[in-house]
């Protein structure tokens, strides 16, 4: 009694997750039906927890969120791979225009445009797929109390974080995408298409807005100590950065060891435009390390030196949020990347190591060219090496095209969870 779902006959989430609104009228919850892991309240009501630090207690119960997280990531991956199999499966069956020959038209995924839209998308959802299979190994670990310390604790809450917002980006991505790709047919409901759309888009900001979720990320980067991460509020952790000395900062992340690194993979002069290395996952880690550690560096720099100008803590740090939410990408990358890398190298040899590795080298690579224009500002590239990139990537396009059907069926996706029946006859 007192208790109703409003019903006014207005619509107020999107097709297929709707959001509605529960009125209390003089209820009483009682004690005894509270949520009381972390806390209680007594017959004399009295608060009470076995947490005494508000701080620490506040983020234990934030940390309940983690297994959402996780779940809401691994769903939009879910989502990447039956868009991308549709997609896949039409682009291999569609004929359109005699391209390539006088007497049959040539299909979809033949076209280098067609596999420069799908191929990338395939090899970053595997890249995301055992990334995901890590942060999942380390979400056990932690709630079966196998490695269930509050250092390993934050590590999972900062990269489920982190690769929530990346994978469910990513699926928001790839819908529109595989949509495009399939023509006027891609936008009938009976394909599935706005379906997939409606259920997934609201993944963005399901357990977290994922400029939120890399925000936080970015904080546990910067104070990278357990006892300031849960104490600390914005200004408090702005508070501690400038206390460190930059250059101890940069000798913690290695910034000069990276430079040598790079340079030792990359020698001046001829060397630097050849091709070869570019395939080399040892040069890719240390590409996607470099940027990671190098915007952690300038990204301290940065707010100390507003600190230094007696600036309000919060107003610095509202106006390096953009760096912020550039260094927790770089950082989620560089853990995808070495996901990625770590895979493959303990695969055994065969054919499923040669092509995983073509996807590894093109995820890598059309990563570093979606941003190498940083690169190329911090001069990590060439004009000329660059475009050897953009010219890799394409050359890997045309290399796992063969391969594209195999790697969608790999999913597994049953039929009836494809749903597309004019795109897939």
């Amino acid at each position: 009694p007192g208790v109703r779902i409003e019903d006014d006959g207005r619509k107020m989430g999107l097709n297929g997750v709707d959001n509605g609104r529960i009125r209390f009228d003089d209820v009483r919850v009682p004690r005894e039906a509270l949520l009381n892991r972390f806390a209680d309240v007594s017959p004399e009501g009295v608060y009470e927890s076995s947490i005494g630090n508000p701080h620490r207690r506040f983020f234990t119960m934030l940390g309940t969120l983690v297994q959402g997280r996780v779940s809401v990531g691994g769903a939009g991956i879910s989502v990447s791979k039956v868009a991308l199999s549709v997609a896949t499966r039409y682009a291999v069956r569609r004929r359109q225009f005699s391209a390539a020959s006088d007497t049959e038209e040539q299909v979809l995924l033949d076209y280098g445009l067609h596999q420069r839209r799908l191929l990338p998308l395939i090899a970053r959802t595997y890249a995301l797929h055992f990334a995901q299979d890590v942060v999942r190994s380390q979400l056990h670990n932690v709630f079966s109390g196998i490695t269930d310390d509050a250092e390993e604790r934050r590590r999972l809450e900062s990269r489920a974080a982190g690769l929530k917002a990346l994978a469910t980006w990513h699926a928001t991505r790839v819908v529109q995408e595989c949509r495009e790709a399939c023509g006027g047919a891609g936008y009938l409901a009976v394909n599935r298409f706005a379906a997939l759309k409606a259920d997934s888009d609201v993944f963005t900001t399901f357990e977290g807005d994922n400029h939120v979720l890399l925000q936080l990320v970015a904080k546990g980067l910067l104070t990278d100590q357990a006892s300031a991460f849960e104490d600390l509020d914005q200004a408090g952790m702005v508070r501690f950065v400038t206390g460190l000395a930059v250059e101890t900062l940069l000798e913690r992340t290695s910034v000069h060891k990276l430079l040598e690194r790079v340079r030792d993979l990359l020698p001046g002069g001829d060397e630097w435009d050849r091709e070869a290395g570019l395939l080399d996952s040892d040069y890719q880690l240390a590409m996607v390390r470099f940027r990671e550690e190098h915007m952690l560096a300038g990204l301290a720099r940065r707010i100390k030196s507003g600190t230094d100008q007696k600036r309000d803590p919060g107003a610095v740090f509202s106006q390096v949020q953009d760096h912020v939410v550039a260094l927790a990408r770089a950082h989620v990358e560089r853990l995808v990347t070495e996901a990625f890398v770590e895979k493959v190298r303990a695969m055994p040899e065969g054919d499923e190591k040669v092509a995983l590795a073509l996807l590894c080298d093109l995820f890598v690579l059309s990563t570093i060219e979606a941003d190498r224009a940083w690169f190329m500002e911090h001069g990590r590239l060439t004009v000329q090496r660059s475009k050897t990139i953009s010219r890799e990537v394409n050359d890997l396009c045309r290399k796992v095209r063969p391969l594209a059907l195999d790697l969608v069926d790999a999913w597994d996706i049953p039929p009836e969870m494809l749903r597309a029946p004019d795109l897939l006859g």
